[in-house]
C-alpha cells in the first residue's frame, strides 16, 4: 500500500516517524510505503526527497491508496474531498472537517468505494470506534465529555494553585487561543453527538459558554461547596430533539469525572443495553499518530464503515435544560435575589431554572456554572 502524508509540521512528522521506523513490525504482512510527503510552504529541502507542494502530483499518481490529512486547515476539506473522489481512502484528525462536512464527504467515500476513517478527530482514545459499535444496537440517550485537554489543564492549574486565570494561561504557554480552543471542543462534541444519536448536528446550534471570565474566587466557592469545576460537552437525546452545550458545570468532587485533572480528556456515555463506558486519555501528538496507525490497520483489513446518520434532529443547545447554576452576576438585582437559593455574598446558588431563562439574564452575568448533581 502507497501512503501520501498530508503536512510535515508535529504530527505528520511523528506519523513519519512511526511508519519508517516500525513498518516492518505494525505490518508484517502488508508492503507499505510512504511515497509522498504534502507540504504547504516551500521548505521542500528540509524535508525527504518525497516531498511535494503540488497535490496534483498526488491526486493523478494512481498507485496511491492512501491520503493522511494532518494539515487540519482550511484548505483541508478540499483536499480530502479531491481525495476521495480520486479514489483514495482517507485518514483525517480533522474535528472541524468531520464535525462541518462528513455527511457530504462519506458519501463520496460510498459511492467510489473507499474508506473515510477518522479516530483521531476526537480523543480519547477508541471513543470513536466504541461508540460505532455500540450504537448499532444501542439507543445514546446522554454523552457528557471533558474535550479540550488545554482548558482542562488551566482549570486544573487555578484549582491546585490557587491561579487567576491570566496567571494559568502564562504557565500554561498555549499555541492557541481561548477562542480556538472552545470551537475545536464544540466540533468534537457535535462528532460524538452525530454518532451517538445518528443525525446530523449543525455545529453552530451546540450553545458555549466561555471560560474567560472566571475568577480564582469562583472556583473558591465551588471547592467550599463540594464541586470542582469543568469545563465539559454535554448532550441528551430527548425524543427527535439534541440539547447540546458546552459550557462550565460543577461536579461532585467525588465524581470521576471531577478528577479527570491536567492534560487529560474524557468521554462518557450512557446506553440502553451498556448502562455507562467511560474513556479517559491524553491529548497530544503521539496518542493522535497511534490513532492514525490504528486507522491504517483498518484500511487493510476487511473493515467497511459506512455510517451515514439517518435522522435531522433540530438541536436546541441548552434552552430546555432545568438546573442549578451558580452565578456570579454584574450586579446583584432582584432578579437573582429571587431566584437565589443561596446567597453567598457577591455569588449565588439557584433555584431550578430553564436554560432559556438564563440566556434571558446573560448579559447580566459576569460568569456562571451550570450545576450537575
Amino acid at each position: 500500500m502507497n501512503i501520501a502524508i498530508l503536512g510535515f509540521q508535529s504530527l505528520g512528522r511523528k506519523v513519519f516517524e512511526i511508519l519508517t521506523a516500525k513498518k516492518s513490525l505494525i505490518y508484517r504482512n502488508y508492503d507499505i510505503n510512504i511515497s509522498y510527503i504534502f507540504i504547504t510552504d516551500n521548505n521542500i529541502q528540509l524535508l525527504p526527497q518525497i516531498a511535494t507542494n503540488n497535490y496534483s502530483d498526488i491526486l493523478n499518481d494512481t498507485s496511491i491508496d492512501l491520503i493522511i490529512d494532518t494539515l487540519e486547515n482550511v484548505d483541508s476539506f478540499e483536499y480530502v474531498k479531491m481525495a476521495l473522489y480520486s479514489s483514495k481512502h482517507v485518514i483525517t484528525i480533522s474535528s472541524n472537517l468531520i464535525a462541518k462536512h462528513y455527511v457530504e464527504l462519506e458519501a463520496i467515500a460510498i459511492d467510489m468505494h473507499v474508506k473515510l476513517l477518522f479516530s483521531g478527530s476526537v480523543l480519547p482514545t477508541n471513543v470513536i470506534y466504541s461508540l460505532l459499535s455500540d450504537t448499532s444496537y444501542n439507543e445514546i440517550k446522554r454523552i457528557n465529555a471533558i474535550l479540550d485537554d488545554d482548558i482542562n489543564n488551566l482549570l486544573s492549574l487555578m484549582t491546585k494553585d490557587n491561579l487567576s486565570f491570566d496567571d494559568a494561561k502564562n504557565i500554561a504557554s498555549l499555541d492557541k487561543n481561548i477562542e480556538e480552543l472552545e470551537k475545536n471542543a464544540k466540533d468534537k462534541l457535535a462528532i460524538i453527538s452525530m454518532i451517538s444519536f445518528d443525525t446530523t448536528i449543525n455545529v453552530d446550534e451546540i450553545y458555549t459558554y466561555s471560560i474567560k471570565t472566571i475568577t480564582d474566587d469562583f472556583i473558591l466557592v465551588a471547592n467550599l461547596l463540594g464541586y470542582k469545576i469543568k469545563y465539559m460537552g454535554e448532550a441528551l437525546l430527548n425524543q427527535s430533539r439534541v440539547n447540546a452545550m458546552i459550557e462550565p458545570v460543577l461536579i461532585k468532587s467525588n465524581d470521576l469525572f471531577a478528577n479527570v485533572e491536567n492534560r487529560l480528556s474524557a468521554v462518557r456515555y450512557y446506553g440502553e443495553y451498556i448502562d455507562s463506558k467511560t474513556f479517559c486519555s491524553k491529548s497530544n501528538i503521539l496518542i493522535s499518530a497511534n490513532e492514525i496507525i490504528s486507522d491504517i490497520r483498518l484500511v487493510l483489513s476487511d473493515y467497511r464503515q459506512k455510517f451515514m446518520p439517518r435522522n435531522s434532529y433540530i438541536c436546541n443547545g441548552n434552552r430546555h435544560i432545568l438546573s442549578k447554576y451558580l452565578i456570579r452576576p454584574k450586579v446583584m438585582n432582584d432578579y437573582f435575589r429571587k431566584i437565589a437559593e443561596k446567597n453567598l455574598d457577591k455569588i449565588i446558588v439557584t433555584e431550578p431554572i430553564l436554560g432559556e431563562e438564563l440566556l434571558e439574564h446573560l448579559s447580566e452575568i459576569l460568569f456562571y456554572a451550570r450545576i450537575i448533581d
